[in-house]
């Protein structure tokens, strides 16, 4: 027995119950070859164009493909674009852990934050908040003491903990008096965003945090892989020079 065709439809048949624009349509996925095997059709098929002229079923078909091609062309440019941004970060990341491991003391470790993590990584601040560890001053002092982008508290909370809840980095958005808590080698006019990465210490805490001016550079949706990455790192640099 075969499939009724839709030529098989006659509608002034009164017998049959009239056919659905849903039962057309199942109709057509469940024979893709209707088309083939009656072309004439083609020509009496004809779709209104938005600009209000009538375009055959192929001719739309052929604009349909081509606006697909330009959305997988625009996807595809963006995906290249993000594998070449995730090069350069990888290339910048790789180079700084590399100068972290080579550091002995907290001023080469200053001089690390600021020369790479400013410069290469295009920040407007930097600065590593720890707690209980005295980074500066009179070896075996015990009293914290701080650099530029090194800041030793006496103990926590620190200031990075009114926005982290976890041990994953965070970006977000600041008021001035939060980045001056978070910056405090710098005057702020103005607010700004930060990424704020906790560092993984047997020491009470630590946080390593990178801002921006612009409240939109360190938004929630970025991703932190690479900060990580870096916060593991600097734990460990961090671990080996405390006293």
């Amino acid at each position: 027995m075969r499939d009724p065709g839709i030529d098989d439809m006659n509608p002034a048949d009164d017998d049959r119950t009239p056919v659905s624009e849903e039962q057309v349509i199942v109709y057509l996925r469940n024979h893709p070859d209707f088309f083939q095997q009656h072309p004439h059709l083609l020509s009496e098929l004809h779709l209104r164009h938005e600009s209000g002229g009538a375009i055959s079923l192929v001719e739309r078909q052929v604009a349909i493909l081509r606006e697909r091609n330009m959305i997988m062309r625009r996807r595809m440019n963006e995906l290249m674009q993000t594998a070449k941004q995730n090069d350069e970060l990888f290339a910048k990341t790789r180079t700084l852990t590399l100068e972290l491991l080579r550091v002995d003391s907290w001023h080469e470790l200053n001089e690390v934050l600021a020369t790479y993590v400013l410069t290469d990584f295009h920040a407007d601040f930097v600065c590593c908040h720890l707690a209980g560890m005295p980074v500066a001053g009179r070896p075996g002092s015990g009293k914290p003491a701080s650099l530029d982008h090194i800041v030793s508290h006496a103990g926590p909370p620190l200031p990075h903990e009114r926005f982290v809840r976890g041990a994953y980095p965070i970006c977000t958005t600041l008021r001035v008096e939060e980045l001056a808590d978070l910056f405090p080698s710098v005057s702020h006019d103005a607010a700004g965003s930060a990424v704020l990465a906790p560092l993984v210490l047997d020491a009470p805490g630590g946080c390593l945090a990178i801002g921006s001016r612009d409240p939109q550079g360190f938004t929630p949706d970025m991703d932190t892989l690479f900060v990580t990455y870096i916060a593991e790192v600097l734990s460990q640099v961090v671990q080996r020079l405390a006293p």
